[in-house]
């Protein structure tokens, strides 16, 4: 069994919330909601443990005002979180989902940040606390999925600093972020597998949006080939394109009518890395990726491939 170190900067308390023909500008009525442990790293996790129980485990940062409604939440879904407390409150996502549309809408509320001494000192400290608990559960990894957004709060650096530390331990690295932190990554080391989407793709590396897919897709072959790595370029319900080393790959979207499809890229990101590990299979790890994205989108979880029946339970 392969081991995997999921790692967030950005946690979250995820509330699903059904809203059956939701409008705008008029008071809408749920039928129900769901809370969960989310973030990208976090639903990646998820998907993971449901892959294969016990081969994976997180580290996460969590505000100190909230801390324990995210790890009851995660607890009951059987994850392995390792947390670093920092000042403030764990930020909440809503999620709002129209069955009768086929909708999602999602509020990311961030929560403030604090600009005291005393908080960034915080923050400072808890950047060290962080790199310190992935470094020691690299000795029972094999790769790190490193998802989500940098919080203004966290040095400039830190994501660099988290990949360049699991390449010097001589691990895997998988990144799923973008801008002016994944630039600042491959100035350093590059990570082994690099996932974004396709605005990601365009803004990161300085290319124009809207590009042709055929044009799109030997930009990220060639990509590939320059950072000698595994490229993954998603594109929402279009085809997934991907480069490594400098061959390209297409992998198809199946169409399916989604129910939520929140958590679908942090799925995809799960599927690819589980499969990709045994042997650097590109096209068994887009398969995988592609199936547990489609999974996802069936279910009101963010971050799940089980059944719908079997999501647990939902407060009405």
């Amino acid at each position: 069994m392969s081991r995997i170190l999921a790692v967030s900067l950005s946690s979250t308390l995820q509330k699903t919330i059904l809203f059956p023909g939701l409008s705008l500008d008029r008071v809408n009525r749920a039928k129900g909601y769901r809370m969960d442990a989310s973030g990208k790293a976090v639903n990646a996790a998820r998907v993971l443990n449901q892959l294969e129980r016990g081969c994976v485990s997180s580290v996460v940062p969590l505000g100190t005002e909230n801390s324990a409604l995210f790890l009851e939440l995660a607890e009951k879904d059987g994850l392995e979180v390792s947390w670093v407390p920092v000042p403030g409150r764990t930020r909440y996502c809503y999620t709002c989902v129209d069955p009768t549309e086929g909708s999602t809408t999602e509020l990311v509320v961030d929560e403030p940040v604090d600009p005291s001494s005393v908080a960034r000192e915080g923050f400072a400290a808890a950047a060290d606390a962080i790199l310190e608990k992935i470094s020691e559960a690299l000795t029972r990894a094999d790769a790190l999925l490193f998802a989500g957004s940098r919080p203004k709060a966290w040095p400039e650096d830190m994501s660099a600093r988290i990949c360049s530390l699991v390449k010097d331990a001589g691990k895997v690295v998988m990144a799923d972020f973008h801008g002016k932190d994944l630039s600042l990554a491959l100035e350093s080391r590059v990570p082994d597998i690099i996932k974004i989407n396709e605005d990601e793709f365009c803004a990161t590396f300085g290319f124009r949006s809207g590009l042709e897919p055929e044009k799109l897709g030997a930009l990220i072959a060639q990509k590939s080939r320059e950072l000698d790595n595994a490229l993954v370029v998603t594109r929402g319900s279009l085809d997934t394109y991907a480069g490594f080393r400098g061959t390209p790959f297409v992998s198809p979207v199946r169409k399916v009518k989604a129910l939520n499809a929140t958590g679908c890229g942090d799925s995809f990101s799960a599927g690819f890395l589980y499969a990709w590990l045994p042997g650097n299979d590109m096209a068994a790890a887009l398969e995988k990726g592609a199936w547990c994205a489609t999974r996802n989108a069936l279910n009101l979880r963010p971050g799940s491939i089980r059944d719908a029946n079997d999501e647990g339970e939902f407060t009405w």
